[in-house]
């Protein structure tokens, strides 16, 4: 035969505590994927913005200025940088032969 359990010994569950339990488990896990969610949001807007090329009116006036002979050293060293021309490498001079 099957014992028949009383609804006395079953535990009740309450409202209140599966809701807290509830609110327990979401303050654990929903910020850290918050977090990581902005750093991602973050990294990309920062590799969109430093992989951006210049806007063709500012890329023809570097190019002109570099093409200039009276233009300051400021100047050149602006327009090398709007352009994402590196004049920081050193080239050895033995590497360049007259033929």
């Amino acid at each position: 035969m099957t014992d028949l359990i009383d609804e006395d010994e079953l535990p009740k569950t309450i409202p209140s505590k599966r809701w807290r339990t509830l609110a327990l488990t979401t303050t654990q896990f929903v910020p850290p994927i918050i977090s990581i969610g902005c750093a991602m949001a973050v990294g990309y807007f920062a590799y969109a913005v430093s992989n951006q090329k210049p806007p063709a009116d500012i890329a023809a006036l570097a190019v002109s200025i570099l093409k200039s002979s009276d233009a300051s050293p400021e100047m050149r060293d602006w327009a090398a940088d709007a352009l994402g021309i590196q004049t920081d490498i050193p080239m050895p001079a033995k590497s360049i032969r007259q033929q």
